[in-house]
């Protein structure tokens, strides 16, 4: 066998050593010249190296130059992967050194495999010191199974608060787990920082409010007092007649402690009113409460020499809220109105209520004066916003918090015929019970 083949052997040797190395067309150029060589050397009368021999030899010579072409390829492939590996395990490092955010790597046992630059910078190590050392060395082993911030302290004393998460990481046949460590102790810092300025804030806005009820309590008790010390002096210019009429007397000594006994409810309403404590609703009559109110109102404007007209054509149903409040809101309005009215002509007050097309309550007071300037329409209702030249703008604020805290609505207007400005108050139809529970539609006067 040796015999037969020793003849093309060179020839082999060499397709197959170019082939391997270079390809298919170092195999070709090596097969023809080595069969060239082989013919020119061999004797005339060698059998051996026949037209037949020559063939077979040759297609042997094109097979091993097409294997040797497909194993460069290969090669090729091989080492384009190779450096694409590369590139990309350097990218890869680069971003997890130069992550912003603190990462470990650790394996099955819980021991740190590597470290990010942050993670060296966070926990002030180098990262050869985080090499081999188990994680809950490092972090508590029970951080990775909660969401809740944890502490811990830093052999150099400082406090951390973290927020530590982790996933699983398959590298080969190998099991890692990447753990992500979210530093945010400047964040609750800043929450602690920003809770303690929210309470200091409080104590100031508990210091206004205190601030605010010594105004509100003047202001609400000028009204009551005042109507005492008319009573008052009815009584007393009675009992110092010739001959005293003692039923009158009486009856404004009566009148006096009832308003007596009515600013002490309204102080105890006021309490519970900065004591955040809602108001007492009951079911009211609408009618009696508007009477009782222009009653009360009715100093104020013939001190003014204004007319109050009441409209309760339309006020036969109920209100559920609290009538001491209500009426001191529907009192206040009036006085403003009587004081707005100062130096007109025209003095004229409207006092009204009625349900609207939802069913919800709505009471009106406006006046024949000049209205609101534009600049206040909006701010009307703001602490320490008065139009007058002695008020400390207490009163319609009290009044709006009274209104919302009743879950209604107070705003004002010019739309009325009178020709001033129109205060319009709405308590919701889920508040309102009574005589008459057909849904009307508002008769409010109109220009």
């Amino acid at each position: 066998m040796m015999a037969v083949n020793l003849p093309f052997l060179f020839c082999i040797a060499a397709v197959t050593a170019n082939a391997v190395r270079r390809g298919i067309v170092a195999g070709l150029v090596a097969a023809v010249l080595s069969l060239t060589g082989t013919i020119l050397i061999a004797e005339p009368n060698n059998s051996l190296v026949n037209p037949r021999s020559v063939a077979l030899v040759s297609l042997f010579c094109i097979i091993v130059s097409v294997g040797g072409e497909s194993m460069k390829r290969l090669r090729r492939r091989e080492q384009h992967s190779a450096i694409n590996a590369r590139r990309r395990e350097r990218i890869l490092q680069i971003i997890f050194d130069g992550s912003p955010a603190v990462m470990l790597i650790i394996d099955s046992a819980s021991h740190i495999v590597d470290a990010n630059e942050a993670a060296c910078s966070l926990f002030e190590q180098a990262r050869d010191a985080f090499m081999g050392e188990r994680l809950e060395h490092l972090v508590p082993t029970h951080a990775i199974k909660t969401n809740a911030l944890h502490t811990i302290i830093l052999p150099s004393g400082k406090l951390l608060r973290l927020d530590i998460r982790n996933t699983s990481l398959l590298i080969g046949t190998d099991s890692f787990r990447m753990v992500y460590i979210r530093d945010e102790t400047k964040a609750v810092l800043s929450t602690e920082r920003l809770a303690m300025a929210q309470r200091e804030l409080y104590q100031i806005s508990r210091a206004t409010a205190l601030g605010q009820l010594g105004s509100s309590i003047a202001h609400e008790l000028n009204q009551p007092l005042t109507i005492i010390a008319n009573y008052a002096g009815v009584a007393r210019a009675v009992l110092a007649a010739e001959k005293p009429d003692l039923v009158a007397a009486r009856c404004a000594i009566e009148d006096t402690l009832a308003h007596a006994f009515r600013a002490a409810t309204m102080l105890k309403r006021l309490r519970n009113f900065v004591g955040r404590k809602p108001p007492i609703l009951l079911q009211v009559d609408v009618r009696t409460l508007l009477e009782e109110a222009a009653k009360l109102g009715a100093l104020a404007t013939k001190g003014v020499r204004a007319e109050l007209q009441i409209d309760l054509s339309h006020a036969d149903f109920e209100v559920s809220a609290d009538a001491i409040q209500l009426q001191q809101v529907i009192l206040n309005l009036v006085i403003n109105a009587a004081d707005a009215l100062r130096g007109y002509d025209d003095r004229r007050i409207r006092l009204q209520a009625c349900r609207d097309a939802t069913g919800d309550a709505v009471f009106a007071v406006e006046n024949s004066g000049p209205g609101l300037p534009p600049k206040l329409r909006h701010d009307v209702f703001a602490p320490f916003q008065s139009t007058k030249t002695d008020g400390v703008g207490i009163g319609l604020a009290l009044c709006r918090t009274i209104i919302e805290a009743h879950g209604g609505r107070i705003w004002c207007d010019d739309d009325t015929e009178l020709g001033g400005a129109r205060f319009l108050i709405t308590l919701p139809h889920t508040a309102i019970g009574g005589k008459t529970h057909a849904t009307r539609t508002p008769h409010l006067h109109h220009r």
